[in-house]
């Protein structure tokens, strides 16, 4: 297993945050829209009666609120790719819980410069904590790590898987773009096979080697050249070239499907070696 200090420089998620359903609070957005409009007319108040004090608190208040807000949809969207993610680190910046610190000091700020004392302020304040825990939760604190050998490196697996998904999605996108009804199907069928490598590197860390070439140089070069049809799609010069272009999606399906199967092999072959090395002990001490 990998130790902990080898993920700090790791990418944080192994998913294209595009490609999730965050679940983003909004409607509570308007919850906390409307309070800190309170504290800015309360600002522009104070300023007009010459109290600079007290419009710097309430400008203060205002601008902690609309920032816990912020970093709570930032918290949540990370938060989400996290549990959708099977492989992935907890967030090095724990939004969420900056959020929540952030509110409640503005609760204990305004409370205390109301009318209430300072331990009940405090008091209100740490309510504001618990109950944004009890509602929202904080960040992950866990990484989601297993599978990892420790001559592997975390940050080099990542970031392929996180660069992998993201062509894979781009080239998905470029063939619902073009009207051609051969080349979509082949680009669409391309990106699958690719999508095939990439969850099998998530279930096998250990065969991250072996298909290395096909993520990294070959998946980024039909991505290149998957945008440059898509533009020209409609230009009638790429009826010269499209002939060629389906040639090379097929022999790129044919070569993606042998590297898939040459995986699978070589996991049963490594699987079988283990079984025989076993017998032969297991043998051995009878």
């Amino acid at each position: 297993m990998l130790s902990k200090n080898e993920f700090k420089s790791a990418s944080r998620y192994t998913k294209n945050q595009s490609a999730q359903k965050l679940d983003i609070p909004k409607l509570t957005g308007i919850f906390f829209i409307f309070i800190s409009l309170d504290y800015l007319a309360s600002a522009f108040f104070a300023l007009g009666q010459g109290k600079s004090f007290y419009f710097l608190i309430s400008i203060a208040i205002f601008g902690m609120i609309v920032s816990s807000f912020v970093l709570l949809r930032h918290g949540k969207s990370q938060e989400v790719i996290y549990n959708n993610s099977k492989y992935a680190t907890s967030p090095k910046y724990p939004l969420k819980t900056f959020g929540a610190i952030i509110l409640a000091c503005a609760t204990t700020i305004s409370a205390y410069f109301g009318s209430y004392g300072l331990i009940s302020s405090v008091m209100l304040g740490g309510s504001v904590l618990l109950g944004w825990y009890m509602y929202y939760g904080f960040d992950p604190m866990v990484d989601k790590i297993d599978g990892y050998e420790s001559d592997k490196s975390a940050q080099r697996i990542m970031k392929l898987l996180i660069q992998a998904n993201k062509d894979i999605s781009s080239i998905k996108e470029y063939a619902k773009s073009i009207n051609s009804a051969t080349i979509a199907p082949l680009m669409m069928e391309m990106a699958e096979e690719f999508e095939r490598i990439v969850k099998h590197i998530e279930s096998e860390p250990n065969d991250y080697d072996k298909a290395r070439k096909y993520l990294v140089s070959y998946l980024g070069e039909l991505k290149s050249m998957s945008e440059s049809f898509a533009k020209l799609d409609s230009n009638e010069k790429i009826q010269e070239v499209q002939n060629s272009f389906k040639e090379t999606l097929q022999s790129s399906i044919e070569k993606l499907k042998k590297q898939y199967e040459k995986l699978i092999d070589d996991d049963i072959l490594d699987l079988d070696i283990k079984l025989s090395v076993m017998k032969k002990r297991f043998k051995n001490e009878e």
